[in-house]
């Protein structure tokens, strides 16, 4: 069976799930046969395409943002952003919309729900049985947040079961951690939550959102994933069993080709789109009404729109390797109140090896805003203060926090450690890592 789909540009959603098609659709990348093995996508670009040559870099860092799979915080740059005022950033595009062609859909109602402005921000779903969605943003009054009130309205987003927070990784990622079901969520939660910038906010994380959320801004970048980008690719990794460790599992790898349309996925500015979008088309696995994979990818941007071209290849030995960890974690963790907590931080400088930089250890908390000084203390403080200035050097491994949380207080911390291209004493966090633990009772 033969399904073409068309997904505007605007996870934890798959594309072809609901309409016509099973709520419970998970779509896999080209070549999935649910067999496991490592599937090779390419990626082109069009040679008719009109800034063929332009497009090339950041269509390349968009394939290594995707391949490495990193899920981060703050990804949303808006100052500091090097695309100018009145441009869209189209390696921001080009990035959310090859999510499109590996299978991921807008985790956001977004335009295809003919709605219109704020409300395009909740929570995807189809309608429920009176054929009109259920909109309440609840009385936080945030939209696409855990106490929205849908009425009859169908969830189409797989969320982290018991913890509904888009913005946190298990360490295994299928079926047995992640649902559609309402039933599985925390206590006193009413909905799925999305991974909107708003809603980030309460997570006391900031200018964060999934890149598969519709609606980027002229002005801003987005070249970095989230949590929910991450979990719903490696969701769909664990195979038609949705078992992860099991033999129908898959890692996928973008692969560029060049300017070419000779490619699984081929991108091309044309006049076919308001701004851009991507068709794909996709076949049931083995007859599975549950299973699609998708034969082909079509991307398309619209060329009367002033793109931004980044012309700063991402390659990874160019810039400095900058990790932190949390209990040995890349990404996140659930804690209990009364575990252990570590905290470590690592560097290797590369190239920029010896170069003059200030460090920067930042914690979001339910607190406040804190920052790590120079005597390894963490301080509230609204203005940045920085933990070291002076040249980048290779640190291999540094714990600078080891120790109970059993008079932190409960909720979610985001902790980021970061590094300048330069010696100013001014937060630019031009490189950064960032981590994410929850401390529940």
């Amino acid at each position: 069976m033969a399904l073409l789909l068309v997904a505007p540009t605007a996870a934890g959603v798959f594309e072809f799930a609901g309409g016509t098609n099973s709520v419970d659709v998970i779509t896999h990348p080209t070549g999935y046969d649910g067999t496991g093995r490592k599937l090779i996508v390419t990626v082109g670009i069009s040679p008719a395409s009109a800034h063929a040559g332009d497009m090339e870099i950041p269509v390349q860092n968009a394939i290594n943002t995707w391949n490495r799979l990193v899920p981060t915080i703050a990804n949303v740059m808006t100052t500091g952003s090097n695309v100018p005022s009145d441009h869209f950033d189209f390696e921001s595009v080009a990035l959310h919309e090859l999510g499109h062609c590996m299978g991921l859909a807008h985790p956001n109602l977004a335009s295809e729900s003919g709605l219109a402005g704020s409300d395009k921000n909740y929570t995807a779903a189809t309608r429920g049985d009176n054929n009109v969605f259920d909109l309440d943003r609840g009385a936080d009054g945030i939209i696409g947040s855990s106490d929205d009130i849908r009425g009859d309205d169908v969830n189409l987003h797989w969320f982290f079961k018991g913890v509904n927070n888009p913005f946190l990784l298990p360490e295994v990622i299928d079926k047995t951690t992640y649902s559609r079901d309402l039933n599985d969520l925390p206590a006193g939660h009413r909905y799925a939550v999305n991974g909107d910038r708003d809603v980030s906010k309460l997570f006391n994380i900031e200018k964060t959102e999934v890149v598969m959320q519709q609606g980027i801004q002229a002005g801003e970048s987005q070249r970095a994933l989230a949590a929910d980008d991450v979990a719903t690719l490696r969701l769909g990794m664990s195979g038609v069993d949705m078992i992860a460790g099991t033999p129908d599992d898959y890692t996928v790898e973008l692969q560029y080709l060049g300017i070419t349309e000779n490619a699984h996925i081929v991108l091309a500015l044309d006049d076919k789109v308001d701004l851009s979008v991507c068709k794909i088309v996709g076949n049931h696995i083995n007859n599975d009404e549950n299973h699609i994979a998708i034969q082909s990818g079509e991307i398309s941007f619209n060329p009367g729109i002033l793109w931004f071209f980044n012309q700063e290849l991402t390659v990874a030995q160019s810039i400095p390797y900058v990790a932190i960890s949390v209990n040995d974690r890349a990404d996140s963790t659930l804690l209990r109140q009364g575990d252990n907590l570590v905290l470590r931080v690592a560097l290797d400088p590369g190239v920029r090896n010896g170069n003059l930089a200030d460090y920067w250890v930042k914690a979001m908390t339910p607190m406040g805003t804190f920052w790590l000084n120079d005597q390894l203390q963490f301080i509230a403080s609204d203005t940045p203060i920085s933990v070291y200035g002076g040249a980048l050097m290779n640190i291999p491994s540094f714990t600078f926090f080891d120790s109970t949380t059993q008079d932190l207080p409960l909720g979610t911390y985001s902790v980021t450690f970061a590094v300048d291209d330069n010696r100013d004493q001014i937060y630019n966090a031009t490189f950064k890592h960032a981590v994410i633990f929850t401390i529940s009772p």
